[in-house]
């Protein structure tokens, strides 16, 4: 069986950055079994030498709490080592990033927020379960699939009628390999969420710089994580008024199969 885990990332206008456009991310890494049960064993290796109990990016990024004194050395050393036990385990990887002003526009409060979802992560969601069962398709895959989502306050009744509107219906169940359920987890406690995180986090930065029409620079740990897997075994997607409006466009022709 393999396990698919999500976790989430967006960013929010402060003073230093109130022209950035708003972006939200769902991150996600699936591997099997036996893969997660090692990857596991490594990360909490990884996390003792540390000296840390769990991983968030947005607290290291940040120097907070448990990261706040951490010599630049240790910082890249722990990254690193983090970022090769996931592209050691780790089958594939996918994000969704959508941009929250043209969701807004041409999702939001329109029929297709039935079909889309009626929020940003909703949304993301939909499109990385499309992105996974597509490429089970391509690598012939056949074994169910669960997922692992991490516990986001008000998303609970999203993942309750993506789910239950999948499960209702046999050829779609079928495609998505569904077991009938999924899970949540909290971060602090699920390895594989921890990663969910650091993928989410990386491309929710890099696409906020893409299409902010500033400088276009790839964040030195970005280019690591990424390194040998881009493309091939990391899928980073975008949505943004182009994109949204194609995706409309082939789904009133009935082209895709979800």
């Amino acid at each position: 069986m393999l396990t698919a885990y999500f976790d989430e990332s967006y960013n929010q206008h402060t003073p230093k950055n109130s022209s950035d456009p708003l972006t939200y991310t769902v991150g996600c890494w699936v591997s099997e079994f036996g893969q997660w049960k090692k990857f596991h064993r490594k990360w909490r290796s990884a996390l003792g030498s540390a000296d840390i109990e769990w991983f968030h990016m947005s607290e290291y990024e940040s120097r907070l709490n448990d990261y706040e004194y951490w010599p630049d050395l240790k910082r890249i050393g722990v990254l690193k080592r983090l970022h090769r036990i996931i592209k050691d385990h780790a089958i594939q990887g996918v994000t969704v990033s959508v941009n929250c002003a043209d969701f807004d526009e041409i999702i939001r409060d329109t029929v297709w927020s039935r079909t889309f979802g009626k929020s940003y992560y909703g949304f993301d969601v939909r499109m990385i379960l499309k992105f996974i069962a597509e490429w089970a398709d391509e690598q012939n895959i056949h074994d169910p699939i669960h997922y692992v989502f991490a516990e986001l306050k008000g998303q609970g009744n999203e993942l309750d009628n993506i789910f239950r509107t999948c499960l209702k219906n046999r050829p779609i169940k079928e495609w998505m390999r569904l077991t009938g359920m999924w899970t949540k987890g909290l971060m602090r406690d699920v390895t594989q969420l921890q990663a969910a995180d650091i993928v989410a986090y990386e491309l929710n930065k890099r696409t906020v710089n893409e299409i902010s029409g500033g400088k276009r620079f790839v964040r030195q740990s970005l280019e690591n994580l990424a390194a040998g897997i881009y493309e091939n075994r990391l899928a980073p997607l975008y949505f943004g008024r182009k994109e949204l409006l194609h995706l409309i466009e082939v789904t009133r022709d009935g082209k895709p199969r979800a």
